[in-house]
């Protein structure tokens, strides 16, 4: 699902198996940035931010990644 509000970012169900339960991944420009799971419930769902800092800084639009990390709690609520 892409953002309406900002195309570059895009939220896709993901079914990783270091978890018991389907994940929400967030991409920026094709790159997935993040991971949002659902292990321990859906009230304390985590979120797992990919970034190397070693080579680079990772910097996304506040607004895109906050609504997309809103759409991703959402998907994973709906799915649960």
């Amino acid at each position: 699902m892409k953002l309406e509000s900002n195309s570059d970012f895009e939220v896709l169900g993901f079914s990783d198996s270091r978890y018991k339960r389907l994940t929400a991944e967030i991409q920026y420009k094709g790159e997935p940035i993040a991971q949002v799971n659902q292990d321990k419930g859906v009230d304390a769902l985590e979120v797992e931010i990919f970034a190397d800092l070693s080579s680079a800084t990772l910097r996304v639009p506040f607004s895109g990644f906050f609504e997309a990390m809103i759409l991703a709690k959402d998907f994973i609520v709906e799915s649960g």
